[in-house]
């Protein structure tokens, strides 16, 4: 074992304050063992240490260095927290260990700076002297490419920090001073985490003894009092009501803005959001403040167990902020704001097996360049096979635009997507790619497009690294489809391409159906889910998506939602829709027919409270709107006769304007047509709105 120098009595405070921490330190045999062989000059030159947050991986890298410093290597630490994410300034920071044999480099929080990976394992670690020794710890373990490598193969090992065992847990319970009674119920209670340990402990000793039947799962089913006690103690006094609501907001979403904050607490969200930043467990963030991860966990459970009414309240008030900012960003904001909706699916416990919520990864999401068509190209041949390849140069000459490539800080891609927006069914397009033969099959099949709409195809989501499984990159390329969804005017039709059946659960829960056959359209077969956009629009589905927000699935959430509020709305093609305006303006004073119509079921009417009366007000509206023209004057005149005042004949009506019964019958029939066209358009463009 390597000697540590033993230094009685501390001269400074730092030492006392190490002299705790070495003496706080229990478990991590194997970790410490690992580090001190490649400390003697062992094969490993590199470890990677990866583990939730809260689990001790600062407290392991402290100890690192106390055991390199010992053996007098010179220890040059990196925290990823304060450090820009650019190579230049890692290089900056770790200089030192580029001209010192003997450094032992420590790069803390690389979860912050993910993107810089494959940067370090091509560039900056191989110009390390040989005898340099590295230690990564983040939350992520390290990417295929250095196990895919022969090199790191062997020169890299990865350590996965996990909860203390039973004995090591009670050695740190030990430590901090908590007497051996109470050590059974504070295991219970943390499940062994480092960081609930170290808080329960604190718990422990101010407030006297814990209940003695405390349930295993931190935090959600811990009891109301324990919540509380541990909130007490970590997140100390909380000045008013509102600041606690300011607290509990801050948990329940994705990041917080004084924006966001100005939804649930109007009056004061600029003084919250500054009160807020200043706490020593919020993090500031790219897109707004979040809390440490068990903080989060804390505070939104003691919410739902004390106040249920109280926590749903604050759901569907953060939730109506963050529907709207979704269907109204544009540009860089899209991604952000669908991934802020999505989040609120996380309470439930399903779509989180799906959905990392871990942030960018150090990758962002940019426009095909010329530049990038070969790494496109080999991005999807390495992820589906080469006949996959083959179909995406085709619709790289066809669609340029339809492909998404994310990129590391470096520009490079790791990841592409296409999402193809077809307006007709082209012969060379469905010879060329089965997956779009496939969509217009079921298209024909089921409800054509009318003019103006579109079918939109999400193809390849490539990410060769980690292909179609959980991932940041996976993250960013399924929301960028939900934001394709949600922004989606003209769709009629949208289908998803996916080859992994890890995703049908997913799909399913969002209301993409899956087809029945499976395509080949690569190495392995290919599932298509599709959704009918006027059937069930998008107004509807995020409505029928906050239902199972907080409670998750216990049926496919969609089709039970619909089942229950009554049939999907009914598709028209442009003929049928004019027909059924005509006859229902000759059926306006009829209420029962109109009742029995089909417009009633259209998304221009349907789900309103009483059907038939949302469509007389729609018609006789759109009528009044042409009296405001002098130009279309004369035609309301001929509607308003005819339809309001329900003139016997035409002739009638002809003789109530005083014109002929040809002018009459003109301005009729072009009234019409207007009117035919302005709720169509309706039907289009804002059925979903």
């Amino acid at each position: 074992m390597i000697p540590i120098p033993d230094v009685s009595p501390p001269a400074r405070l730092g030492e006392r304050l190490d002299a705790a921490r070495e003496e706080a330190f229990t478990g991590r045999a194997a970790h410490l063992a690992a580090f001190r062989d490649a400390l003697e000059g062992g094969p490993v030159a590199v470890l990677f240490v990866h583990g939730p947050g809260g689990i001790g991986k600062t407290s392991l890298l402290r100890r690192y260095a106390r055991e390199a410093r010992g053996c007098g290597r010179h220890v040059v630490r990196i925290d990823g927290r304060g450090l820009v994410p650019s190579p230049a300034a890692f290089e900056s920071t770790a200089a030192a260990a580029l001209d010192d044999p003997r450094a032992v480099l420590l790069v803390d929080d690389f979860e912050r700076c993910q993107g810089l990976e494959e940067w370090l394992s091509e560039s900056f670690l191989p110009r390390l002297p040989a005898t340099v020794l590295t230690v990564i710890a983040g939350r992520q373990p390290p990417g295929s490419r250095w196990s895919e490598d022969a090199g790191w193969a062997r020169a890299m090992r990865v350590l996965r920090l996990g909860n203390l065992g039973e004995e090591e847990a009670r050695s740190l319970l030990h430590a901090l001073g908590v007497a051996a009674p109470r050590h059974e119920a504070l295991l219970r209670v943390t499940g062994g985490h480092p960081l609930a340990l170290g808080m329960a402990a604190r718990l422990a000793l101010g407030s006297g003894d814990l209940p003695s039947d405390l349930p295993s799962d931190l935090p959600g089913e811990l009891p109301g009092d324990v919540l509380r006690h541990l909130l007490d103690r970590l997140v100390g006094e909380v000045p008013t009501p509102g600041h606690r609501r300011a607290l509990e907001v801050c948990a329940h979403v994705l990041d917080t803005t004084q924006a966001l904050l100005h939804t649930v607490l109007p009056d004061q969200a600029g003084e919250l959001f500054a009160w807020l930043r200043r706490q020593p467990y919020i993090v500031p963030g790219r897109h707004g403040l979040h809390p440490h991860d068990l903080v989060r966990d804390l505070l939104d459970a003691d919410l739902r167990w004390r106040d249920p009414d109280g926590y749903q309240e604050m759901h569907e008030q953060v939730r109506a902020y963050l529907v709207e900012r979704a269907r109204t960003a544009s540009g860089a904001e899209v991604l952000p704001a669908t991934l802020a909706l999505s989040y609120l699916h996380r309470h439930n416990g399903f779509v989180a097996r799906f959905i990392t919520w871990r942030g960018d990864g150090g990758l962002h999401e940019d426009a095909l360049l010329p530049a990038d068509r070969t790494a496109v190209l080999s991005l999807v041949e390495r992820a589906e096979g080469a006949r996959s390849a083959a179909v995406a140069a085709f619709w790289l000459e066809r669609q340029p635009s339809a492909f998404r490539v994310y990129r590391t800080v470096r520009g490079e891609p790791v990841a592409v997507l296409a999402w193809l927006r077809l307006e007709a069914e082209r012969q060379d397009e469905v010879e060329r790619d089965p997956v779009v033969a496939a969509a217009w099959e079921h298209v024909r099949a089921r409800r054509p497009l009318r003019p103006g709409e579109e079918i939109g195809v999400a193809r390849f989501l490539a990410h060769p690294a980690a292909h179609q499984r959980p991932s940041p990159a996976m993250d960013l390329m399924i929301h960028r489809v939900l934001a394709q969804f949600i922004h989606g005017r003209r769709l009629a039709w949208s289908f998803t391409a996916l080859q992994d059946p890890f995703w049908g659960p997913l799909m399913a829960y969002i209301d993409q159906r899956a087809l029945p056959r499976p395509v080949l359209a690569g190495d392995r077969p290919t599932t298509l889910y599709a959704h009918d956009w006027r059937a069930v629009p998008v107004g509807r589905w995020l409505e029928f998506s906050g239902t199972v927000e907080l409670g998750g699935p216990a049926e496919p959430p969609l089709a039970g939602a619909t089942a229950r509020q009554g049939p999907a709305f009914a598709v028209l093609t442009r003929e049928q829709f004019a027909a059924a305006v005509t006859q229902a303006l000759q059926d306006l004073r009829r209420p029962d027919r109109l009742a029995a119509g089909p417009l009633v079921r259209t998304r221009l009417v349907a789900g309103a409270q009483d059907g038939q009366e949302r469509l007389r007000e729609l018609l006789t509206s759109t009528i009044g709107a042409l009296a405001g023209d002098p130009r279309t004057a004369k035609l309301h005149r001929a509607l308003a006769t005819a339809y309001l005042h329900a003139a016997p004949t035409q002739e009638a009506g002809a003789e109530r304007l005083a014109v002929s019964l040809s002018t009459y019958r003109r301005h009729l029939a072009r009234g019409t047509e207007l009117i035919i066209e302005e709720l169509w358009e309706r039907e289009l463009r804002e059925g979903d709105a």
